[in-house]
């Protein structure tokens, strides 16, 4: 056998590896979990075994899920594919969106800002070396999953029954395979990259930190182009901040990184706050903010699930 076909055999059995973990993941774990008692995080880690290191790890895990249980009463798992936090930005903003406004009686401001803000975007991204060919059949996904809590929203009778059915058409919905959360998630990753290509001098620091670190020169398309758009690569703070910023939505990421804290008391759980509104003006909506909605994930080494 030559080297080339040897090479070959080889790049077919990586191949068949990478699609048999792939299945395992997808007949394991849903896109996005029901939802789970908080203890669930804790659980995770109380009964591991391994190495000095590994335990002192965990330990750290099992101190920052205490804290948290504190603070939070639920979480939602979810895949962890690469692209977990589009996953469940998307899955929270909708959520949020569609609870809020069943509790203020109707469609509020702040709905209609994002969903005007979702509308719109088609032509600014096409502003950004986008084609609207290519990309409205995902565009049309979002607007579409819009349309479907707008609609129960606006129920003449039995708001509460439309929005609990709703409720549950979501997450079917978000959890069919290759279907509206692909999309949907495919769209949010095109609208993070136009924000960062919008408004380069914002985003750019952000790049040339991590290249000190890589020793990898790259400027904001070149980055949008392998590590933003792609199905599957992870995101860093920098994507985070630039959807967060897009829609104007506040969000507020939980670190557990396993470290153990000083605090004999427990310790605590660094977060980091996202997409706050700046008032250039100093006085700032009222109406807005009493409207604004704050999405809460968690994130652990390389990825995000959602806290309620």
């Amino acid at each position: 056998m030559s080297l080339t076909d040897d090479a070959q055999t080889q790049d077919r059995l990586t191949q068949a590896q990478l699609a048999a973990i792939e299945n395992e993941i997808k007949s394991s774990q849903p896109l996005t979990s029901q939802l789970l008692p908080i203890s669930a995080l804790l659980n995770q880690y109380s009964n591991t075994s391994g190495n000095v290191n590994e335990q002192q790890q965990s330990a750290g895990f099992i101190q920052s899920a205490q804290f948290l249980s504190t603070k939070y009463t639920s979480l939602r798992r979810v895949r962890g594919d690469g692209n977990c936090y589009y996953r469940a930005f998307l899955y929270s903003l909708c959520e949020h969106l569609l609870l809020q406004n069943s509790i203020k009686n109707g469609v509020s401001n702040e709905f209609s800002r994002i969903k005007t803000t979702i509308v719109n975007s088609l032509k600014w991204v096409c502003q950004f070396g986008y084609e609207e060919m290519t990309i409205d059949v995902f565009y049309e996904e979002l607007v579409e999953l819009f349309d479907c809590i707008e609609k129960s929203l606006n129920a003449d009778n039995d708001r509460s029954a439309a929005v609990e059915t709703t409720k549950d058409e979501l997450h079917a919905k978000l959890n069919e395979e290759n279907s509206t959360s692909d999309y949907c998630t495919w769209y949010l990753r095109v609208l993070t990259a136009a924000q960062m290509k919008s408004n380069p001098d914002r985003f750019l620091p952000f790049l040339l930190a991590d290249e000190l670190n890589d020793n990898v020169m790259m400027d904001i398309p070149t980055f949008c182009s392998r590590e933003v758009e792609p199905m599957g690569k992870e995101c860093g703070m920098v994507t985070v901040a630039a959807l967060a910023e897009c829609l104007g939505v506040k969000l507020v990421i939980e670190y557990m990184d396993g470290r153990l804290s000083d605090n004999a008391a427990g310790g605590s759980v660094v977060n980091h706050v996202f997409g706050e509104i700046n008032d250039e003006d100093g006085g700032g909506n009222d109406d807005a903010r009493k409207d604004g909605i704050c999405l809460t994930l968690l994130y652990r080494p390389g990825h995000y699930d959602i806290l309620y």
